[in-house]
């Protein structure tokens, strides 16, 4: 079925005269990495390489800094119980 979804999407793209770089084309995986997530099973996570970069980042020394990671940290908010509480004392 899978297969018979691929093909039908490749006729549409072909009859929109769509081109596809094939280098970076991704076909029939289990897991992929995508605009920060990863996406496995089902599952959306986080992508490990944005979170470490995150857990890596110095703590902020001033009010600015802590805003800067905040806003960044907001990308992920969803996988962060109760996000607006912890950050709230860092706006």
């Amino acid at each position: 079925e899978h297969l018979s979804h691929l093909n039908d999407i490749g006729t549409i793209l072909k009859n929109a005269r769509f081109r596809l770089n094939q280098e970076k084309c991704e076909i029939a995986q289990t897991q992929t990495d995508y605009l920060g997530h990863n996406i496995k099973n089902g599952e959306i996570r986080p992508s490990p390489n944005n979170i470490n970069g995150l857990l890596n980042t110095r703590l902020p020394q001033t009010a600015d800094e802590a805003c800067k990671f905040v806003k960044a940290a907001e990308y992920y908010r969803k996988f962060i119980p109760k996000f607006s509480q912890i950050a709230e004392p860092l706006r």
